[in-house]
């Protein structure tokens, strides 16, 4: 997926839940959406609003379906696909609006509001979407300068107001967009680990939130979990120096970059502790364990890694139901690397959780 189609609900989401602001944005796109709904309410008892039956219809129907959205910001924070409904529904009350006024000038001015849904979709969405708002918006301030040079002839005022219109609807979205897209790149650079350059913990946590939600609600879905822990890297260190016991645990990176799939989330929780997450069947996730292992037992420095991996199906609203269900699936691998350890190290060991959260052989 290319950058300009990478949707960034997930991670924004997540950002603004552990910073507190999700009760804050609810209730701003709450208020944001009543005052949209309300205004062409306010236009109906207006000399200058809708003036026939057909245009007092659409502005009733784009109130009411302003209204209707705005309750889902007031009950919860909505998912990927009800943000995505909301702002189709917006810029469509918003394209009603402009519209359906008599007055061009007033409609065209009106256009200069789908530069607040551009700028939402910018902060939650893809700029595939941020684009697709720009386009109806572009096309009623078409509309409307059209019928306003008809009615006036002064193509220099049309032009100014086209202008400005065109001014807020590309730098709002397009501006934010791009702050917000630069934020994400640098949040994530700044929470990896400085030797391996794999995510560090708090990070991973958030990585696997955002790969849970992105799958949440598919039929059939699994996250598996593996905790890699090398052994006897005490003894390493001690013998070969710290230098190449850096140059180890650098090595375990790669080993894990090359033999895990481009969507797997891969971690390093201190020490000598690897984590992986990915959403394969169990089955492929234990071929991956194993070619990881062999990978480990591979490398010049003649040190072995214990493996234990942890695979569950993804409940459905899983933040709800089970909040803590990475937290449960770390647990019961890493209780499984411990054994792999007891046992004399160099092998995995392979559980699951069935959907009460027991665990299984």
């Amino acid at each position: 997926m290319g950058w300009w189609q990478t949707d960034q609900f997930d991670w924004f989401t997540i950002y603004l839940r552990e910073r507190g602001l999700q009760v804050r944005w609810r209730l701003a796109v709450f208020v944001f959406t009543v005052f949209l709904g309300a205004v062409p309410l306010l236009l109906l008892a207006s000399p200058a609003g809708p003036d026939t039956a057909l245009r007092r219809g659409f502005a009733i129907a784009a109130a009411g379906s302003a209204f209707a959205v705005s309750t889902l910001w007031l009950l919860r924070w909505p998912s990927r696909t009800q943000s995505l409904i909301y702002n189709v529904v917006c810029s469509g009350c918003i394209a009603a609006g402009c519209l359906v006024i008599p007055d061009p000038y007033g409609g065209l001015m009106g256009c200069t509001v789908f530069a607040a849904i551009g700028g939402f979709l910018a902060y939650f969405h893809a700029l595939a979407h941020v684009l697709a708002n720009f386009v109806v918006a572009m096309a009623c301030a078409g509309i409307t300068a059209t019928r306003m040079f008809l009615d006036t002839s002064d193509g220099l005022l049309v032009a100014a107001s086209f202008l400005l219109v065109i001014g807020l609807n590309i730098g709002v979205p397009f501006g934010i967009y791009s702050v917000v897209h630069t934020l994400r790149i640098d949040l994530r650079n700044s929470d990896r680990d400085a030797l391996t350059g794999l995510l560090n913990r708090r990070s991973f946590y958030n990585a696997v939130h955002e790969l849970v939600l992105a799958v949440q609600g598919s039929a059939g879905m699994r996250l598996n979990v593996t905790m890699v822990d090398l052994d006897d890297f005490k003894k390493l260190n001690d013998t070969k120096g710290h230098a190449v016991g850096d140059q180890a645990l650098i090595t375990v990176g790669v080993v894990l970059q090359e033999n895990c799939g481009p969507d797997a989330v891969l971690g390093r929780l201190g020490g000598e502790e690897f984590v992986i997450a990915d959403t394969a069947t169990a089955t492929d996730h234990a071929v991956t364990a194993e070619r990881i292992r062999a990978g480990i037992a591979a490398m010049p420095f003649r040190i072995t890694a214990s493996l234990g991996t942890c695979s569950a199906a993804v409940p459905q609203d899983v933040w709800t139901t089970d909040p803590q269900f990475v937290d449960q699936l770390i647990q019961v691998a890493d209780e499984a690397m411990y054994r792999s350890k007891r046992a004399g190290g160099d092998r995995s060991q392979h559980r699951h959780l069935d959907q009460a959260g027991a665990e299984c052989p």
